[in-house]
């Protein structure tokens, strides 16, 4: 009987996770085809950046694009450097666009520090790479 109900909780759990990969795979499809219309929009952009200098406008938007790329590697990968990297792009992007106040500058100044610090110090890549073999 223990063992029946063993069989059952490893293929409810196999479902689970392969229902999980077959959600992931989706949404990585979703952002594939999200960064390719926003490629197809670069070009109307930079003539935007050339008529009206509105540089600010053009690099949040190449931001999105180079975040979503780095959310779908993230997707992809499924290592704790993807999820810094993701980090770091996203908090650069808020420092260099938006136009804060000295303190909340230091602040992402101090999150980028602490991101690069917990991706030299507190985890090693060579474990995620154990954890696929």
């Amino acid at each position: 009987m223990k063992q029946h109900l063993g069989e059952k909780a490893t293929k409810a759990q196999s479902f689970v996770f392969n229902t999980a990969m077959l959600l992931e795979l989706i949404v990585a499809g979703i952002v594939i085809v999200a960064l390719l219309i926003m490629f197809l929009q670069v070009p109307g952009e930079l003539k935007t950046l050339v008529f009206t200098g509105k540089l600010n406008h053009f690099l949040k938007y190449m931001f999105d694009i180079i975040i979503g790329i780095e959310l779908l590697k993230m997707l992809c990968r499924h290592d704790l450097d993807s999820v810094v990297e993701v980090l770091l792009f996203s908090v650069a992007r808020e420092m260099i666009i938006e136009h804060m106040p000295i303190y909340f500058t230091l602040i992402g100044i101090l999150a980028i520090a602490v991101l690069f610090l917990i991706r030299k110090f507190l985890f090693v890549s060579a474990l995620d790479k154990d954890e696929e073999n």
